[in-house]
């Protein structure tokens, strides 16, 4: 029998083969192989884009939108950020080619902002009516409003997720003379983020015209802007501006019927009396993914979800993240939610100032489900909570399923030559989760003092050495990890299935010892060493935190982090 070669197979076995490849690099190699893999990769390699608009690259973008370009009619996401001017301080260090977002810069982004609302109206203008399904400007400076409504006109037909964020003019006037802008039939995800009140009505527009979607995104940004009404948040009297306005279309709210979401998130909403406002307008019990973000009075919510009759059984992902959480009882609450749920396979937690971690059998109640567990919190007065032994290894024993973990590890030095007895206590508990992809140790080993120079910044020639050591530590990980596995029978034939490792936080995350010092997220992969007589060997490489995507794409628990609304360009 003749031995079958990628040839020979049908085309629709080939695109469902080239389908698994998510590295724009490799299917852009596809495309110039032959004819018939450029008609299947191209699809594939033009389904989602980004683009930096405002910069110097503006200038290809014509060649981008020609007409002999295969790929226009093919683009169904595009995701638009902000070029910006760097400008490093002479006293600063920005250690890696990843560095748009760093903090250690100084940037301008008012000549580039202007700029990219022209690029954005010539791509607009130039692109297929009604092909995409996500138009994401990823910035906080505002869209022009022209190019949101003709976006709106143009893609009507296709839509599935819109945005309604800052904009340079009033924009609720306007839909008042075009009333069927917001008809899109695909509909079925709304991101908004008001910061004023014609913002506000905007979004209660939209809303009353698409009451029947799956996600809902709201994100309150009246702090960063000119208008702070002091009844912003709901009140033991009545409801706040936000609730009573983004949902005007439903009072009286106790007899109005509430929308049906599988997927909610919530960005700084005070929901200390959410009982009477949020809690009816929206039905949690149907929930199958919760994330509150700063928002403060969240352990009400969490009591009230607790209730028989309230409770999300459906519910899959649960997300809480807070940096400034002062609540006493909200550890408390939020531990009888983990207690009352049953099936949760996504729990991430990255609340500071809580005086002690989720206890380790609240986690445990969801062992036969969960496969991406975060849990992290800062103290304000003391260094950081980690899990004992005992507790990481009653997870780590019970909860076989994880894929992805992030957890803040014991203390260890860079330049011993062994780990502490601790760290290397959880490395031994990691080694028992034979899933395990994605592995994020929060916690950046310590170094020598005299690496610290000015700014409490590690000194350029110090910062290599510490990287070098990390990949020495990164490297002994893996190889035990997959001698483990090799011995026990399980993984990828030789070795485990850990394919990234991470160090510190995304963004940046505070070093030991130190409030000012704060490190990027340093990504280690797979990778292969030849030596001079041809034998190849696994290497520990490190790589940039947006390439982790291409290498291992189910690492998703990489891209949540806390950051502030108006340092979101700085951020993820």
């Amino acid at each position: 029998m003749a031995i079958l070669q990628f040839k020979d197979l049908s085309l629709d076995i080939k695109r469902l083969i080239l389908s698994f490849i998510t590295r724009p690099t490799d299917l852009k190699s596809l495309c110039l192989t032959c004819k018939e893999l450029r008609e299947i990769a191209t699809p594939l390699l033009y389904r989602s884009i980004t683009l930096f608009v405002g910069g110097h690259q503006d200038i290809r973008l014509s060649a981008f939108l020609g007409r002999d370009n295969p790929g226009i009619p093919h683009v169904r996401e595009i995701y638009l950020r902000l070029e910006k001017i760097v400008t490093p301080s002479k006293h600063r260090y920005v250690h890696s080619e990843d560095s748009s977002d760093d903090e250690e810069v100084e940037e301008d982004i008012a000549i580039p902002a202007r700029q990219a609302q022209f690029t954005v109206r010539l791509l607009l203008d130039f692109l297929p009516s009604n092909i995409l399904e996500v138009f994401s400007w990823q910035n906080w400076e505002p869209l022009s409003t022209d190019n949101f409504l003709l976006l709106c006109r143009k893609q009507q037909q296709s839509l599935r997720v819109l945005e309604v964020g800052p904009m340079d003019q009033q924009i609720a006037p306007r839909l008042d003379k075009q009333a069927d802008i917001f008809k899109l039939p695909k509909l079925s995800s709304i991101d908004i983020y008001p910061d004023t009140l014609d913002r506000l009505k905007a979004c209660q527009k939209l809303l009353q015209t698409k009451p029947h979607i799956e996600r809902l995104c709201i994100a309150s940004g009246f702090e960063y802007s000119n208008e702070d009404p002091e009844d912003l948040h709901d009140s033991s009297t009545r409801p706040g501006l936000i609730s009573r306005t983004l949902f005007s279309h439903m009072l009286p709210f106790d007899r109005c019927d509430p929308m049906i979401l599988k997927y909610l998130d919530m960005d700084t909403i005070e929901l200390r009396y959410a009982a009477d406002t949020w809690l009816r307008v929206i039905k949690f019990s149907c929930l199958e993914r919760l994330e509150l973000r700063n928002c403060a009075g969240a352990d009400a919510v969490f009591a009230q979800l607790s209730k028989p009759h309230l409770r999300p059984s459906k519910l899959k992902s649960l997300r809480w993240m807070d940096d400034i959480t002062s609540e006493p009882y909200a550890l408390e609450a939020f531990e009888g939610l983990l207690e009352a749920l049953s099936g949760l396979e996504t729990l991430h937690v990255y609340v500071n100032n809580m005086r002690a971690l989720p206890k380790a059998a609240t986690i445990t109640h969801h062992r036969k489900t969960l496969t991406s567990l975060s849990v992290h919190s800062q103290p304000t007065n003391i260094g950081v909570h980690y899990y004992s032994e005992e507790d990481f290894g009653k997870i780590c024993t019970e909860c076989t399923e994880l894929r992805q973990l992030s957890v803040m590890f014991p203390k260890t030095a860079v330049e011993h030559a062994v780990p502490s007895p601790d760290f290397e206590t959880y490395l031994t508990n990691i080694r028992k989760l034979r899933y395990l992809m994605t592995l994020n140790i929060r916690r950046w080993p310590s170094t020598r003092e005299p690496f610290i120079g000015s700014y409490n910044r590690l000194i350029p020639s110090a910062l290599r050495l510490y990287e070098h050591q990390l990949q020495r530590i990164t490297q002994r990980i893996f190889e035990t990890s997959d001698a483990h596995a090799n011995e026990n029978g399980y993984g990828l034939g030789t070795r485990s299935r850990l394919s990234a490792i991470c160090w510190g936080g995304n963004g940046k995350t505070r070093y030991e010892g130190s409030e000012k010092f704060k490190l990027k997220q340093m990504p280690f992969v797979r990778g292969w060493k030849v030596d001079p007589f041809g034998q190849s060997s696994m290497l520990a490489v490190q790589t940039a935190w947006r390439m982790v995507q291409f290498v291992e794409p189910v690492s998703d628990i990489l891209n949540h982090s806390l950051y502030d609304l108006h340092d979101v360009h700085h951020g993820p």
